[in-house]
């Protein structure tokens, strides 16, 4: 089923928002002074047609050792600083809440690793079995090959569960509820710099990730003439997931870039179904295909202020389901 996303609220979206950098990138501003710097704190709010209400980010970075932000991408000074670090992280949305924790401590022989626990929080009611928050644990183990490039073999995991029951007079619940994930991910980044503009920055992923869900439900109503009627369910879902991605991203100048990405993905799922009067067992496989195009841009309208905006549409081609995306985000970022 193909449905159309791109509506009156977009495009409107969209050309104020091509309009507004494009005058920035054409006025006479400030000349800001790109110094080296040990903090660096952002705030932002993405905006998407997909009907919800966006999501509002905020996040600070502390390096050990001073960023040089001359001379190269604003947008790529981390990249290139190659230097040990903590962050903090929030975001906020219509569906969860997000706190982060990270840090990343850099080798004198260029190895690098770093390690990094999310915390998820969802709205759920108290009688729910889903889960209303979990943990995300990651670590990552890398090279820094050049000053240019970088390789970076990643792992992450989550596991949690949950027990739930309601009782009346008349009705007796019980549920629960477990999901288990892992994940791995090799990632190689690399810059190329060019004569005429700034260069291209290449990333290609390749990720694994397995995930099992399981529910349990046992039911008991009883009537009013005393008669009591039990139920109960059962499910079990894993999911092997395989991904390949790769992103370009061509900077004209030091402030401005556009992107593209494709990523193709192959998740086989087996399921297994069983209640009082009904089981099912069986698998699914499919590959989709998303695509998407983007373009940002870095105001530095100071010395240590700058603001930045993005602009980015998606196409997603599934074998059960096609989908298109706009999104636009706008952040104030402060570097001293």
């Amino acid at each position: 089923m193909t449905r159309v996303i791109t509506t009156t609220k977009a495009i409107t979206m969209t050309t104020g928002s091509i309009a507004l950098m494009l005058a920035l990138s054409t006025s006479s501003v400030y000349a800001a002074q790109d110094n080296a710097y040990h903090h660096e704190a952002e705030i932002g709010f993405l905006d998407s047609d997909d009907g919800g209400n966006g999501i509002f980010n905020a996040n600070y970075r502390y390096y050990f050792k001073a960023v040089e932000q001359a001379d190269k991408p604003y947008a790529l000074a981390d990249f290139f600083h190659q230097g040990s670090k903590v962050a903090v992280r929030y975001s906020t949305s219509d569906f969860d809440d997000i706190y982060e924790l990270s840090g990343q401590y850099v080798f004198d022989s260029n190895w690098f690793i770093n390690a990094e626990v999310s915390q998820v929080d969802f709205e759920e009611d108290e009688y729910s079995t889903t889960l209303d928050s979990f943990t995300i644990y990651a670590v990552n183990l890398g090279y820094f090959f050049t000053d240019h490039s970088a390789l970076t073999l990643g792992y992450s995991t989550m596991s949690e569960s949950k027990a739930a029951s309601f009782t009346s007079a008349s009705y007796n619940s019980e549920g629960y509820y477990s999901n288990d994930f892992d994940a791995f991910r090799l990632t190689y980044e690399h810059f190329i710099p060019l004569q005429s503009t700034v260069g291209v920055m290449l990333t290609g992923t390749l990720a694994y990730s397995d995930e099992q869900y399981s529910d349990r439900f046992s039911n008991s109503n009883t009537n009013d003439q005393g008669q009591v009627t039990n139920s109960n369910s059962e499910q079990n879902i894993t999911y092997d997931r395989y991904n390949v991605a790769i992103n370009a991203d061509w900077y004209i100048n030091n402030s401005w870039s556009v992107g593209a990405v494709i990523e193709q993905g192959n998740t086989n799922t087996h399921y297994y179904f069983s209640s009082t009067n009904y089981d099912d067992v069986g698998s699914i496989d499919q590959t989709d295909t998303s695509t998407s195009i983007n373009t940002r841009y870095t105001w530095r309208f100071a010395d240590i202020f700058s603001a930045k905006f993005s602009l980015s549409h998606s196409n997603f081609d599934g074998e059960y389901e096609n989908d298109s995306q706009t999104n636009f985000s706008v952040g104030v970022n402060a570097r001293f």
